[in-house]
């Protein structure tokens, strides 16, 4: 699942995970993602920190508090405070990686953390 707010991004990720042979869901904030995490199953989740209605570290957060089990995750965010970066690791990411998109290391990632 793909939790990213900005259209343009999402189309851009989810046409380079499509082209590695990747099914895609997006979701547009946190509160969405996590409807979507009641309702369907994912193998991994890339998610923006920065969003509207419920933001990444919110829903790092609440998956955290509801002990909710859950694909391992990769954020993918603009930020490059390392507080944050720490935070988002310590609320459960696996994987932290840089806005704007370095294609062969978001896939890289990705691949990993699908087991591959």
């Amino acid at each position: 699942m793909l939790v990213e707010d900005d259209s343009l991004i999402a189309e851009l990720l989810e046409m380079v995970l499509l082209l590695e042979g990747v099914d895609v869901t997006i979701a547009s904030n946190g509160a969405e993602a996590l409807a979507r995490l009641e309702a369907d199953s994912f193998d991994v989740i890339v998610l923006d920190l920065m969003m509207p209605v419920l933001d990444g570290l919110g829903l790092l957060d609440q998956l955290g508090a509801i002990g909710q089990a859950h694909p391992p995750i990769l954020v993918f965010s603009a930020s490059t405070s390392r507080e944050i970066a720490d935070r988002a690791l310590k609320a459960g990411a696996a994987a932290i990686a840089r806005k704007p998109l370095d294609r062969d290391e978001f896939l890289a990632i990705v691949r990993r953390l699908l087991g591959e």
